[in-house]
Protein backbone atom coordinates (compact mmCIF):
# COMPACT_ATOMS: atom_id res chain seq x y z
CA UNK A 1 0.00 0.00 0.00
CA UNK A 2 2.96 2.43 0.68
CA UNK A 3 5.69 2.99 -1.45
CA UNK A 4 9.12 2.54 -0.63
CA UNK A 5 12.25 4.74 -1.17
CA UNK A 6 13.22 4.56 -4.88
CA UNK A 7 17.11 5.14 -4.55
CA UNK A 8 17.73 2.49 -2.52
CA UNK A 9 21.92 4.22 -1.84
CA UNK A 10 19.37 6.52 0.58
CA UNK A 11 18.00 4.43 2.89
CA UNK A 12 19.20 5.20 6.35
CA UNK A 13 19.63 2.55 8.63
CA UNK A 14 16.83 0.98 11.17
CA UNK A 15 16.17 3.12 14.04
CA UNK A 16 16.62 6.25 11.99
CA UNK A 17 12.93 6.85 11.90
CA UNK A 18 13.11 7.54 15.50
CA UNK A 19 16.44 9.57 15.69
CA UNK A 20 15.30 11.96 13.10
CA UNK A 21 11.71 12.54 14.84
CA UNK A 22 13.30 13.19 17.93
CA UNK A 23 16.32 15.22 16.29
CA UNK A 24 13.82 17.29 14.81
CA UNK A 25 11.96 20.72 16.08
CA UNK A 26 9.57 21.55 13.14
CA UNK A 27 7.68 18.98 10.54
CA UNK A 28 5.98 19.60 7.39
CA UNK A 29 2.54 18.41 7.96
CA UNK A 30 0.20 17.87 4.61
CA UNK A 31 -3.41 17.09 4.52
CA UNK A 32 -6.29 17.68 1.86
CA UNK A 33 -8.97 19.14 2.28
CA UNK A 34 -12.61 19.16 0.13
CA UNK A 35 -11.45 21.24 -2.80
CA UNK A 36 -9.40 18.16 -3.34
CA UNK A 37 -5.81 20.88 -2.75
CA UNK A 38 -3.74 19.28 -0.82
CA UNK A 39 -2.24 21.90 2.02
CA UNK A 40 1.08 21.76 3.86
CA UNK A 41 1.43 23.35 7.12
CA UNK A 42 4.88 23.84 8.87
CA UNK A 43 4.46 23.06 12.79
CA UNK A 44 6.45 22.15 16.10
CA UNK A 45 6.01 18.88 17.03
CA UNK A 46 6.83 16.36 19.76
CA UNK A 47 7.25 11.95 19.24
CA UNK A 48 5.86 10.87 21.89
CA UNK A 49 5.00 7.21 22.88
CA UNK A 50 5.71 6.33 19.21
CA UNK A 51 3.51 8.54 18.17
CA UNK A 52 3.36 12.18 16.80
CA UNK A 53 1.53 15.07 18.77
CA UNK A 54 1.34 18.77 17.18
CA UNK A 55 -0.99 21.58 18.53
CA UNK A 56 -3.20 24.30 16.99
CA UNK A 57 -5.64 26.83 17.53
CA UNK A 58 -9.86 25.66 18.01
CA UNK A 59 -10.64 26.02 14.14
CA UNK A 60 -8.42 26.33 11.18
CA UNK A 61 -7.74 25.23 7.78
CA UNK A 62 -5.91 22.17 8.76
CA UNK A 63 -8.29 21.10 11.23
CA UNK A 64 -11.35 21.65 8.33
CA UNK A 65 -9.07 19.07 6.39
CA UNK A 66 -8.24 16.21 8.99
CA UNK A 67 -11.81 16.50 9.75
CA UNK A 68 -12.67 15.78 6.25
CA UNK A 69 -9.95 13.09 5.61
CA UNK A 70 -7.88 11.69 8.45
CA UNK A 71 -5.28 10.16 6.63
CA UNK A 72 -2.04 12.75 6.70
CA UNK A 73 1.49 12.85 5.59
CA UNK A 74 4.55 14.40 8.15
CA UNK A 75 7.81 15.53 6.96
CA UNK A 76 10.94 16.30 8.93
CA UNK A 77 14.91 16.75 7.89
CA UNK A 78 17.50 17.31 9.96
CA UNK A 79 21.40 18.12 9.43
CA UNK A 80 21.42 19.86 6.04
CA UNK A 81 24.28 21.43 4.50
CA UNK A 82 24.14 22.84 1.21
CA UNK A 83 27.40 21.53 -1.32
CA UNK A 84 27.43 23.94 -4.00
CA UNK A 85 30.66 22.72 -5.84
CA UNK A 86 28.38 19.14 -5.89
CA UNK A 87 25.29 20.54 -6.77
CA UNK A 88 23.64 18.64 -3.99
CA UNK A 89 22.73 18.89 0.23
CA UNK A 90 23.27 16.59 2.41
CA UNK A 91 20.32 15.68 4.77
CA UNK A 92 18.67 13.35 6.79
CA UNK A 93 14.37 12.81 6.34
CA UNK A 94 11.81 10.87 7.72
CA UNK A 95 8.67 10.82 6.03
CA UNK A 96 5.47 9.56 8.12
CA UNK A 97 2.11 8.24 7.10
CA UNK A 98 -0.53 7.82 8.97
CA UNK A 99 -4.08 9.03 10.50
CA UNK A 100 -4.34 12.01 12.45
CA UNK A 101 -6.92 12.27 15.27
CA UNK A 102 -8.18 14.94 18.34
CA UNK A 103 -6.73 13.87 21.92
CA UNK A 104 -8.40 15.10 25.20
CA UNK A 105 -7.59 14.53 28.86
CA UNK A 106 -4.83 12.87 30.19
CA UNK A 107 -3.73 12.69 26.63
CA UNK A 108 -4.20 16.17 25.51
CA UNK A 109 -1.77 17.25 29.20
CA UNK A 110 1.02 14.58 28.47
CA UNK A 111 1.51 15.61 24.83
CA UNK A 112 1.31 19.33 26.15
CA UNK A 113 3.49 18.72 28.74
CA UNK A 114 6.07 16.54 26.28
CA UNK A 115 5.82 19.57 23.70
CA UNK A 116 6.84 22.14 27.24
CA UNK A 117 10.07 19.98 27.90
CA UNK A 118 11.00 19.53 24.24
CA UNK A 119 10.87 22.74 23.02
CA UNK A 120 11.00 24.85 25.85
CA UNK A 121 13.09 22.46 28.59
CA UNK A 122 14.37 26.13 30.50
CA UNK A 123 10.59 26.92 31.06
CA UNK A 124 9.09 24.20 32.40
CA UNK A 125 7.35 25.69 35.55
CA UNK A 126 5.99 28.06 32.97
CA UNK A 127 4.94 25.74 30.70
CA UNK A 128 3.11 23.75 33.47
CA UNK A 129 1.32 26.90 34.51
CA UNK A 130 0.44 27.78 31.43
CA UNK A 131 -1.28 24.68 30.24
CA UNK A 132 -3.17 24.15 33.76
CA UNK A 133 -4.46 27.91 32.89
CA UNK A 134 -4.76 27.40 28.95
CA UNK A 135 -5.68 24.14 28.12
CA UNK A 136 -8.86 24.66 26.89
CA UNK A 137 -7.67 27.11 24.45
CA UNK A 138 -5.69 24.77 21.96
CA UNK A 139 -6.51 21.43 20.47
CA UNK A 140 -3.91 18.73 20.24
CA UNK A 141 -3.73 16.43 17.71
CA UNK A 142 -1.69 13.02 17.12
CA UNK A 143 -0.56 10.89 13.84
CA UNK A 144 -0.79 7.66 14.14
CA UNK A 145 1.60 6.37 12.65
CA UNK A 146 1.20 3.49 9.89
CA UNK A 147 4.13 3.83 7.78
CA UNK A 148 7.52 5.66 8.02
CA UNK A 149 10.94 6.16 5.89
CA UNK A 150 14.20 7.55 6.54
CA UNK A 151 16.07 8.73 3.44
CA UNK A 152 19.05 10.91 3.45
CA UNK A 153 22.44 11.85 2.00
CA UNK A 154 25.37 12.22 4.47
CA UNK A 155 28.63 13.02 3.74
Amino acid sequence: MFREIQNTKKILPEGSVQEILEAGEEGVLATCGEDGYPCVTPLNYVYYNGAIYFHCALTGHKLDNIAFNPKVSFCVYVDTELLPSKFSITFRSVVVFGKAEEVSGSEKKEALLALVHRLSPDHIPAGEKYINNDMDKTRVLKINIEHATAKGRVK
